[in-house]
C-alpha cells in the first residue's frame, strides 16, 4: 500500500506493519493507524507515521538504546490489550524532541510507546513513578547508540 508523507514523500507499507492504536494517542487520539519509518537504517531514529494525515510523523527512539539503565515499570493489566504472547514481541518506543541544537534533544521516558510488533497494536502508557521525566536529555544517549549503528527499517520503505 502506497501512502503520501510529508516528509518522506511516498512510501510502500506492508498492510500487515500498520499498527492500530486503539485509542489514538495524546494529542493524536483522532489518529489510530501509524507505521514505523527508519529511512537511515545507521541510526537508531524512527518515525511514527500517522497513515491517516500525511503531515503527522512523531521522532522516536528506543529508549533502551539511548538511555543506559532505562526500567520499563509497567504493569500486566496496562499491556492486557497489546495480546503479547511474548515479550520478544515487545517494541518500545519514546517520543523524541529535537531542537535547532541538537544537542538540547529530550526523550519521553515517562510515557513509552508500546507496540507488539506481531499483532500491530500499540499504546501509549503513563508510568506512575515520578523517576523519569518527559524531557529527558538524550544527546549523549543518542550519539553513543549512532556510532553502534543500529536500526531497522520496519514497516516502510520510501518510494523513488
Amino acid at each position: 500500500m502506497i501512502i503520501k508523507t510529508l516528509q518522506f514523500g511516498d512510501i510502500d507499507v506492508d498492510v500487515d506493519k500498520i499498527i492500530s492504536f486503539a485509542n489514538g494517542l495524546p494529542g493524536f487520539e483522532h489518529l489510530c493507524r501509524f507505521v514505523i519509518v527508519n529511512p537511515d537504517q545507521s541510526v537508531p531514529l524512527y518515525w511514527l507515521q500517522s497513515v491517516e494525515e500525511p503531515e503527522i510523523a512523531l521522532t522516536v527512539v528506543d529508549p533502551f538504546a539511548v538511555v543506559p539503565g532505562y526500567d520499563l515499570e509497567i504493569n500486566d493489566a496496562e499491556v492486557a490489550d497489546l495480546r503479547l504472547k511474548s515479550q520478544e514481541d515487545l517494541m518500545v518506543l519514546s517520543v523524541t524532541v529535537i531542537p535547532k541544537d541538537i544537542k538540547k534533544m529530550t526523550v519521553n521516558l515517562a510515557a513509552p510507546i508500546l507496540i507488539n510488533m506481531q499483532a500491530a497494536l500499540g499504546k501509549q502508557v503513563v508510568m506512575d513513578n515520578k523517576r523519569y521525566s518527559t524531557r529527558h536529555p538524550a544527546f549523549e544517549g543518542f550519539y553513543a547508540a549512532a556510532m553502534k549503528g543500529g536500526g531497522a527499517c520496519v514497516g516502510a520503505e520510501q518510494k523513488g
